[in-house]
This record gives C-alpha cells, structure tokens and sequence, in this order.
C-alpha cells in the first residue's frame, strides 16, 4: 500500500502488482531504447523510435484502478534519458536563492520537504483520435482510445526546491 498525501484524511492505496517485461523487445534492440523493457501488450504507434504507445484496452481494464508502469501510456519525442542515479545531478537556475545541482538522493531524503504521494490520471489529448479521423482527417498520431493511466507519483514538491 502507498499512503497518499491529503489534507483532509489518512488514506492509502493499494498498488497494483508490477508487470515488467522479461526481456527487451527485438524492436528495441538498435535503438537508443535497447535497454528497456517493454510489455508486450503495449500497441506502437510511431514505430519502432521513439517509442509512442498505449495500452490494449483489455489489459488496461484488467489491471485496475492503477496503471502499472509498464502499461502507462508513453508519449516521447526522442530517447528515454538512461542516467545513473549516484551521478545524476539537477541543474537549478533563475531562482531568487540563486543556482544550485541537486542530487537524486537529495530529492530523496528530505532534504527539500517531504515526500508526497498524489494520485494523477494522466490523458493524452490526442486520445481516440482514431475515431476522429474516420470522421476527418487531423494531425498527429492514430491513438486509440487506451492513451490513459492512472498513477501515484511520489516525490518533492517542485515548490519546495
């Protein structure tokens, strides 16, 4: 279960089982995404690079209220970042406490605030737009109506780095 951060009651959720791919996909073998590993039962909708895709409606319906992440819908527009998180540093600038490189472990400890959880549906607009060419044609890609995942996303409050 993950508690979930509100003002109004202690609440937690419970979170659905993972369901990772074993192995990377053959489509992905020379690509800039080679390292990931894509569930099968996400539909493709740019090819193979960037990888643009949603979920089979039943696969969506069968895993609940929560998206796991590995049928979250993916929308990019070039390579998923491969960092390392020891290393990986945040450039923060324009702010009135001045510059400042933030590590992942910093927005981890608590160091900023602590750590929320929050529930968000997030809806690509070009959601059923397979549907909306039949009627007339528009810009941009043919997704289906499964371009929606529901998440709990933890971490700091942009607002208190």
């Amino acid at each position: 279960k993950i508690a979930i951060s509100t003002n109004v009651e202690e609440m937690s959720l419970a979170m659905p089982p993972r369901q990772d791919a074993p192995e990377v996909d053959v489509q992905d073998a020379d690509t800039p995404d080679k390292w990931i590993k894509r569930h099968k039962d996400m539909v493709r909708l740019t090819g193979r690079h960037p990888f643009n895709s949603e979920p089979k409606l039943p696969a969506l319906q069968a895993a609940g209220w929560f998206t796991p992440p590995s049928l979250h819908v993916v929308r990019n527009h070039g390579a998923v970042p491969q960092i390392d998180f020891d290393a990986h540093r945040l450039d923060i600038s324009g702010v009135p406490a001045g510059d400042c490189k933030v590590s992942m472990a910093d927005l981890t400890s608590g160091k900023f605030g602590p750590p929320v959880s929050i529930p968000v549906t997030f809806i690509c607009a070009g959601n059923r737009r397979k549907e909306q060419n039949m009627t007339k044609k528009t810009i941009g890609f043919n997704w289906g109506c499964a371009a929606v995942g529901n998440s709990v996303w933890t971490g700091v409050r942009l607002c208190d780095v």
